[in-house]
């Protein structure tokens, strides 16, 4: 498991830096992992590569499956959890 705030640097980079690199290498993870993302609201979401950024907890997690193959999308589950004050 990986987990990243909306605003660090590496949420775009991480699924595949560190998760998919470092945790489900192991054996006993199979290839499986979860990245999961707390949303602290639009204004704390760090720009993706290219496009906008997004707006919701809902578009941050139709963006991140986006970075995968379809292959790893099988494999790895995301997850965004909104925990701004509203």
């Amino acid at each position: 498991m990986e987990i990243k705030k909306s605003d660090h640097r590496e949420l775009w980079s991480a699924i595949k830096t560190q998760l998919m690199a470092q945790y489900t290498r192991d054996p006993g993870g199979d290839g499986y992992g979860i990245y999961l993302v707390f949303w602290f609201g639009e204004q704390h979401c760090q720009m993706p590569p290219e496009g906008a950024r997004p707006t919701s907890t809902q578009a941050l997690q139709e963006r991140l499956p986006a970075t995968l193959s379809a292959e790893e999308k099988v494999k790895v589950s995301i997850r965004v959890i909104d925990v701004s004050k509203r």
